[in-house]
């Protein structure tokens, strides 16, 4: 579902727009910023993480992308990986040094680790007035009976952090208060009988029927103070 968005939102943004990207994970969407056909061509980006490990993850699948595409790549974003913890007030000179820098803030499958006022807090820091955020997170529906997690394959214990079941309307409702305003439309994906081994494996049965997924883009107001 992302392709469609950041073709909306590129549409949106300046010739050569400064990006962060808020929880880049193991890099898959990072990637997708890199792609000689990316266009606006993105001039620097931030990518930022927790877990220092993801960060590794991410900084080689992007190291082997631009490898792999040497040839056809006529440039690419100056790309640096931070970490980054939107829970704690103490940011290094690294971090700071980001604030009110980003023209667009893409945050995929992150707003479910987060309470609402945090993260929308967190992506005003980083955004210029005027700025975007394109934003996805697990739909509610699919929240309300699961969440993210992971097997520890020393002790085989199911680990989970502490994940939000995020309302879009309580969303749009926070992001308002805060000065944003949705730009577009707003997309919900559920699972159908026909996405059970083309866009998702065989486990995907019992989400069927489920919405499992939104996305929408919101534009931080010009006149709004950063904090």
């Amino acid at each position: 579902m992302l392709p469609a968005l950041l073709a909306q939102v590129s549409t949106l943004l300046p010739s050569t727009p400064i990006v962060t990207e808020l929880g880049c994970g193991t890099g898959r969407n990072t990637v997708k910023l890199l792609a000689p056909s990316q266009s606006p061509q993105i001039t620097s980006l931030a990518a930022l993480d927790l877990s220092p490990g993801m960060l590794a993850v991410a900084k080689q699948h992007c190291e082997e992308y631009l490898c792999a595409n040497s040839n056809s790549l006529q440039g690419h974003p100056q790309i640096k990986f931070y970490e980054f913890d939107a829970l704690n007030s103490e940011l290094s000179p690294k971090i700071k040094a980001l604030e009110g820098k980003a023209d667009l803030v893409l945050s995929t499958l992150v707003l479910e680790h987060l309470s609402l006022d945090t993260f929308f807090r967190t992506v005003k820091f980083f955004l210029k007035a005027g700025g975007y955020v394109l934003l996805t997170n697990m739909h509610a529906d699919m929240g309300r009976i699961s969440q993210a997690g992971f097997v520890d394959e020393n002790t085989g214990e199911k680990i989970r952090g502490l994940s939000y079941a995020h309302e879009i309307s309580k969303v749009v409702e926070e992001g308002t208060r805060g000065g944003f305003e949705v730009v577009g439309e707003i997309g919900e994906r559920a699972i159908g009988p026909d996405d059970i081994g083309t866009v998702v494996g065989e486990r995907g049965k019992k989400w069927v029927g489920v919405n499992v997924w939104f996305g929408f883009v919101m534009r931080l107001s010009q006149a709004e103070k950063k904090v």
